[in-house]
């Protein structure tokens, strides 16, 4: 049987695939749907090699609503087997307020996994991992753990949300700066992270993971589209109702996923 031709679209997304890292939004979201992957990450981020994740509750790009206010698509989702929630962010761009960006996504995911009458020690444990390609902090240290603590007193309290930071420029020899290193790696295949190496192996080398590759790639750049015209709209205060209207028309879409990608985009 003739194979088929690769046309010069298929090609020069083909390219674009070889030249994704995993410190790429797009490649990072597909290689977090691997439990296995995920679950190593948080291992190492965690320094925890016991850490197990449900599998089954694995999700890249997983969008969280909250009806009339501002909703959040989230790179990566877990669930720990000790009623705990992992948030996983990768961020290249140095374009907004990182730290509030977290204390928002943890508040929404936080009331998204409430249900009424829950008492408030009931409320899950929840862990937002925020990989940057830049410091984020501006400390100079790889991973800072930041939590919520007395001033007075220097005790931390318990109020279940933790926040980590990560940055892909750190300068020392541990085993996540390691890591990082090799999320600036675009054929990434490291023995110490057999797990996501793996998968980054499977995702740039097997025929069927790199023709799911491709279309993710036209579907992401298809977003960002949506997301500027969105941004456009917000900029010259056209009301909500036109902006979504224009976008079921231009760009072909439900009115519920128009309404979801404003929602999401808006700001």
């Amino acid at each position: 049987m003739d194979q088929k031709k690769p046309r010069k679209t298929e090609k020069r997304q083909l390219e674009i695939v070889r030249q994704l890292r995993p410190i790429d939004d797009c490649f990072f979201e597909v290689m977090m749907e691997d439990p296995e992957a995920c679950e190593e990450l948080l291992q190492v981020v965690l320094e925890n090699p016991l850490l197990r994740i449900k599998k089954e509750t694995v999700s890249g790009q997983k969008s969280i609503r909250i009806i009339g206010k501002r909703s959040i698509r989230v790179d990566a989702y877990a669930e720990g087997n000790e009623d705990t929630i992992f948030n996983i962010e990768i961020q290249r761009a140095d374009n907004e307020n990182h730290v509030k960006r977290v204390r928002y996504n943890a508040s929404v995911i936080t009331v998204n996994r409430s249900e009424p009458g829950d008492l408030f020690e009931q409320v899950q444990e929840l862990f937002v991992i925020y990989i940057a390609d830049f410091d984020v902090i501006r400390n100079g240290r790889t991973i800072s753990h930041a939590e919520m603590t007395c001033m007075e007193t220097g005790v931390t309290l318990n109020d279940g949300l933790h926040e980590i930071f990560v940055t892909t420029i750190g300068k020392d020899n541990s085993k996540i700066a390691r890591l990082m290193k090799e999320y600036k790696n675009p054929d990434m295949n490291n023995p110490e992270f057999p797990k996501q190496s793996k998968r980054v192996q499977e995702m740039k080398h097997d025929s069927k993971e790199a023709e799911k590759m491709c279309s993710l790639v036209e579907e992401y750049a298809r977003e960002k589209v949506i997301q500027e015209a969105i941004e456009s709209a917000v900029e010259f205060d056209r009301p909500k109702e036109e902006t979504i209207a224009r976008l079921i028309k231009k760009f072909d879409l439900t009115k519920e996923k128009a309404q979801e990608y404003y929602d999401i985009f808006a700001k």
